[in-house]
């Protein structure tokens, strides 16, 4: 049964590869009105800005984030560095300046900025750079092939280090990665994984033509909170068994099952398993740029002998089951008072640890809701 099962799933894999998500468009002139229930845009944590491969030595990139646009760039030593947009002196655009040793280099009239957003030399001038000259820097690190900046409301340095976390990914091939645009809030990620009850509603159904005639699948999800030095962390786990429509039936090594870990609000690991494939890991990462608007990208790691057409079909469900969501997400509203029942799952234990990661005003403003 399981060695046809696999061949089966190959074919249907064949069949269904280069399948388009179609989703319905955002009325954007309402989501200013939209958004005015939700929490703050942008909680506090470590963030995507861009992969390390699309950042040579010497580059500078443009990149849009928290409301608003960062110069990044690659110094000749390798060391990244972030800092805003526009230089203090006549507000040029340094993202479409270079790069000199370590230092930003100002198009417009050439002053030169440390990693640490202070100016350190202008060109036509005698004078030491005023105080005044400096740019407000980020802290940034490079983990997972990514450059993550660590963004806090009030300047505060981080928390927590992402260095400790998926560490076999040293050790895995990379499979690429892909970016979309959403039009949602960041914490409806967080609350999804604690709705238990939309999972045998919402993801009951396989990318397999015609499959859903005969079968489906039904979850069981379980949730756990990280507590201490991590209670940054949560995860749950999601164990979906392939059953028949007829009798209910399950059927044997079939199914697949999924360990999802928040770390913090800008990233998700998914790790995969199935008789297809093993401990394949979706990363996806999640910067917000404006209320209501994100930028996600899935970036794709599997154990160095994974089957490629496993790999294909297995990542096919999973976006399949994750874009069913964004047809909901992008066209709903936040429930500050939701009117929940027993099986709904533990959404407000949800909402309270993603509670630490907006400002102590906010979170004022969260319970006083």
């Amino acid at each position: 049964m399981a060695i046809l099962t696999t061949f089966l799933s190959i074919i249907f894999n064949l069949l269904t590869l280069g399948k388009k998500f179609k989703r319905k468009p955002v009325d954007l002139s309402r989501e200013a009105e939209r958004a005015k229930n939700y929490p703050p845009a942008f909680p506090n944590g470590w963030y995507n800005l861009c992969s390390s491969e699309s950042l040579g030595k010497g580059q500078v990139k443009e990149i849009e984030a928290f409301g608003q646009k960062f110069a990044v760039y690659r110094g000749q030593s390798g060391k990244v560095g972030v800092m805003d947009i526009y230089c203090p002196h006549l507000n040029a655009n340094l993202a479409d300046g270079w790069v000199k040793e370590d230092k930003l280099v100002c198009p417009f009239h050439g002053w030169e900025f440390e990693k640490n957003g202070k100016c350190s030399h202008i060109p036509y001038s005698e004078q030491e750079p005023p105080e005044q000259a400096k740019i407000k820097s980020y802290t940034v690190k490079e983990n997972w092939g990514l450059i993550l900046m660590w963004y806090h409301e009030d300047g505060e340095p981080p928390s927590w280090d992402t260095g400790k976390y998926l560490n076999e990914l040293e050790d895995y091939k990379y499979h690429g990665f892909t970016s979309d645009i959403l039009h949602i809030h960041l914490q409806d990620f967080a609350e999804n994984g604690a709705d238990y009850a939309h999972f045998n509603f919402v993801h009951n159904l396989l990318t397999i033509p015609y499959a859903s005639k005969f079968v489906h699948l039904k979850h069981d999800v379980k949730i756990q909170f990280g507590k201490g030095e991590e209670s940054h962390l949560a995860w749950f786990t999601d164990t979906a068994q392939l059953a028949w429509n007829k009798s209910g039936e399950i059927i044997d090594k079939a199914g697949g099952s999924a360990v999802v870990s928040y770390f913090g609000p800008g990233f998700l690991a998914f790790k995969l398993n199935s008789k297809l494939a093993k401990d394949v890991i979706v990363l996806k990462t999640f910067t917000p740029i404006a209320p209501l608007k994100l930028r996600m990208d899935d970036y794709i790691f599997a154990p160095k002998k994974t089957n490629r057409f496993a790999l294909k079909y297995i990542l096919m469900e999973s976006s399949s089951q994750f874009h069913d969501d964004i047809l909901i997400w992008e066209r709903k509203g936040y429930n500050k008072k939701p009117l929940l029942v027993r099986g709904d799952g533990p959404i407000i234990k949800m909402r309270n640890w993603y509670k630490q990661f907006y400002t102590a005003s906010t979170k004022v403003l969260l319970e006083e809701d």
